[in-house]
């Protein structure tokens, strides 16, 4: 028989100190020779803590910030006072409209002046450039609703927080673009003349603001696309109850004329001081960017739950 020995006892795996017992001679004593050893150096990641009775070791789990930000980025926005957010862009394009009429004469996000400018340049083309302006930011925005509107179906949710995110990123780019060649390439002379630093702003952006309206749509807020006010016009001077207290959709078609004339006055105060129009498209720029910080921090859609039915599971 192999004497008692006290002492550590080294392993390839890791170093376990042991405080042993005759267990040949004393067969109840296994259970004190387990239940004093202890692992020094745990193999296991993360750490195992071990106990000295019967219990199993509480693991701790490794933290994975990477699915949770997954999951939080492919949630749905909460569409519940989203209504906000559409309006500041019409802020936006009251500030993107004004800039562009002033220097070119063409809106960049109401088409519908452009539709009336393209078909009468096109009546005279010769009288005047300015249907060529307004048909190039019509073209551009009708690509634009094109894309973005399969931007958004093509994910699945077209309200999923990324998507919204990195739709916005793409309308701020463009923006960014537009300002930077009206910065450099500065106001035209002439204003009709036509050349790459008139039409390509135009084409940018004017692309990027049916953005906005696409936007209303996966919101479902269809009344405020911050590119039409007619028809809100009519809505807002038609409503039954225009005079009740609590009206939310009263307010809506108030905010938006109010915010897009807002941005037309802050457009007109920048062409008359030294930034020019190119400050009135660099604020547009950087509400663009505010409007996806927003969505990033904007709280989620909460799930329905489901409730049991006899013929099975149906969200309640």
């Amino acid at each position: 028989m192999s004497p008692p020995t006290t002492g550590n006892t080294s392993s390839f795996y890791g170093t376990t100190t042991t405080h042993t017992t005759n267990i040949n001679n004393n067969p109840h004593n296994l259970h004190n020779t387990i239940s004093k050893s202890s692992e020094t150096q745990p193999l296991l990641y993360p750490s195992t803590t071990m106990s000295t009775d019967n219990t199993t070791p509480a693991l701790t789990k490794p933290f994975t910030p990477v699915p949770r930000l997954r999951r939080y980025l492919s949630s749905d926005v909460d569409r519940t006072h989203a209504d906000l957010i559409l309006i500041i862009c019409y802020l936006i394009t009251g500030l993107l409209d004004s800039s562009s009429i002033s220097i070119w004469g063409s809106f960049v996000s109401m088409q519908t002046g452009n539709t009336v400018y393209t078909g009468l340049g096109l009546a005279a083309p010769h009288e005047s450039t300015r249907w060529i302006k307004s048909g190039t930011s019509l073209l551009a925005f009708c690509l634009g609703s094109f894309l973005f509107s399969r931007f958004h179906r093509f994910f699945g949710s077209p309200k999923a927080r990324w998507v919204l995110c990195v739709s916005f990123l793409v309308q701020f780019g463009f923006c960014v673009a537009a300002a930077a060649v009206v910065t450099v390439a500065g106001q035209p002379e002439d204003s009709n003349a036509i050349e790459w630093h008139v039409l390509l702003p135009i084409a940018l952006l004017a692309f990027q603001s049916c953005g906005q309206a696409v936007m209303s749509r996966a919101l479902k807020y269809n009344a405020l696309t911050s590119v039409v006010l007619t028809s809100i016009y009519c809505d807002l001077f038609s409503d039954q109850e225009l005079f009740k207290l609590h009206n939310v959709e009263r307010n809506q078609r108030v905010g938006a004329p109010v915010f897009l004339f807002l941005g037309a006055l802050f457009g007109g105060f920048f062409a008359h001081t030294d930034f020019g129009v190119a400050g009135a498209l660099w604020m547009a720029a950087g509400l663009k960017l505010v409007v996806v910080v927003l969505w990033l921090v904007w709280p989620a859609e909460k799930k329905k739950p489901v409730v049991q039915h006899p013929n099975g599971l149906v969200r309640g």
